[in-house]
């Protein structure tokens, strides 16, 4: 979130399930509250993409502890207050009008301030009911990182794989979209026969959900492919109502320096385009999202030019129909050919590493440190309590003085059994001992 001087009341809502919740409601009803799970546990995490702002309040599904709160605050200088509505609901905003005791503390301090800004990690048609409802309680709203409402297609059309590769296909790996399975089946025999591998996507998704990797090395007959497929088809239920994207697999195990790039825009309510970040994506060869590595150096002159070409022209496209907020476009380099490969029209898994770091370190962090943010399960033998891995790591974590160190990145998921964090070096060179350090103190029994 941008700094500001408007005199106003800033609340973050975490609503990623209002985003997905059409690929996680065709699920049954436990495989919904595991996904459900899986999203929620990251909201502590988006804390530090508020970095920028004196003060905030983050409403979230799950409740913070003191001490990971008094953590964030210390090192980021932002004041925050935490917010959990007593509804359970998918949908965040409805949660909050429901709890009648947070939303009419939330109309007073607007009321008291001047005015209530909404910041959201999606924009859905759930914030903007939200925003009317504020409205109607007599509170001024700005609503600054999302387009109109009457635009707000815009953001599900560019946000669902269909909806990209409509716009974009020029851009991205041979492909279709598909509805019918024995289509699909024909059409994936055909890339089967031409030698390539294959990939089977949901129209949407999170984090790798309904991203499905066919290696051509996996897979030796016709018959096992459609078996294979039949898989898919009955593992994912949203399939039945909606489109399935089927791609060429493309092979990156070639490029060595940056196999997934990623970039990351935003575009001002006056339709202006800003480059805040680009960087490398870590990806498992499941094709799920495990953290990113950001530098100037990340992209080479060469790679720089082939996504800005590229990216620069769909980023204007958002901009030309109404689309305002942040995104990012990720992509995939072979080594000789970089592919557009889908766009998340929302925050994003680098915003909060790009946004604290900024705060840390400042504008030029790009060239001045080395960003490395990942996940990993944390072994057996660790106690998940924040305090424990705080403990472990104190020699590691972020010094002010040096601008240097591991940065904890949620206590949610310490909770859970794993450990998101950023690493802050002066070089590669740095935060890979950094790195190294990390993963033997955690070793220690």
């Amino acid at each position: 979130m941008n700094n500001t001087t408007l005199r106003t009341f800033p609340i973050y809502i975490y609503n990623p399930i209002e985003d997905e919740w059409d690929f996680i409601s065709s699920f049954e009803k436990r495989k919904q509250k595991k996904l459900i799970h899986d999203s929620n546990r990251f909201a502590d995490c988006y804390l530090f993409a508020n970095a920028l702002l004196p003060s905030f309040t983050l409403i979230s599904p799950l409740t913070v502890g003191e001490k990971f709160k008094e953590y964030f605050e210390t090192l980021s200088g932002a004041c925050c207050t935490i917010l959990t509505p007593k509804e359970k609901t998918p949908f965040m905003c409805e949660n909050i009008v429901s709890d009648k005791v947070l939303f009419l503390s939330l109309v007073s301090q607007a009321k008291k301030a001047g005015s209530l800004t909404i910041y959201s990690y999606a924009t859905t048609k759930q914030v903007f009911d939200l925003k009317r409802t504020f409205e109607a309680a007599g509170v001024h709203v700005h609503f600054p990182e999302a387009p109109d409402e009457k635009d707000l297609w815009t953001v599900a059309h560019f946000g669902s794989k269909s909806g990209f590769r409509k716009s974009f296909e020029r851009f991205m790996p041979p492909g279709s979209i598909e509805y019918d399975f024995k289509e699909v089946v024909k059409k994936a025999s055909l890339i089967f026969e031409s030698g390539a591998g294959m990939v089977l996507k949901t129209d949407k998704g999170n984090a790798g959900q309904g991203v499905h990797i066919f290696r051509k090395s996996k897979i030796k007959t016709k018959d096992s492919l459609e078996k294979e497929i039949k898989k898919v088809f009955k593992a994912e239920p949203f399939l039945k109502k909606h489109a399935l994207i089927l791609e060429s697999f493309i092979d990156t195990s070639k490029e060595k320096q940056c196999p997934f790039p990623s970039i990351e825009y935003f575009i001002h309510q006056d339709g202006t385009i800003e480059l805040p970040y680009y960087c490398n994506m870590i990806v498992t060869p499941e094709g799920e999202f495990y953290g990113m590595e950001m530098h100037k150096d990340i992209f080479t002159k060469k790679t720089r030019n082939a996504v800005l070409k590229i990216t620069t022209q769909i980023a204007e496209k958002y901009r030309d129909l109404g689309y305002r907020g942040r995104f990012d476009i990720d992509m995939i380099n072979d080594g000789k050919h970089i592919y557009a490969n889908e766009s998340n029209t929302r925050i994003n898994g680098g915003t909060d590493t790009y946004l604290i770091v900024k705060k840390l370190v400042g504008d030029d962090l790009f060239s001045k440190r080395y960003v490395l943010s990942s996940y990993m399960d944390l072994p057996p033998h660790i106690s998940p309590l924040f305090e424990s891995i705080r403990d472990i790591c104190a020699p590691l974590l972020f010094d002010k003085g040096k601008n240097v160190g591991i940065i904890i990145n949620s206590e949610s998921v310490i909770k859970n059994g794993g450990f998101s964090y950023i690493i802050v070096g002066k070089n590669k060179k740095e935060a890979i001992h950094f790195h190294e350090k990390l993963k033997g103190a955690l070793a220690q029994k």
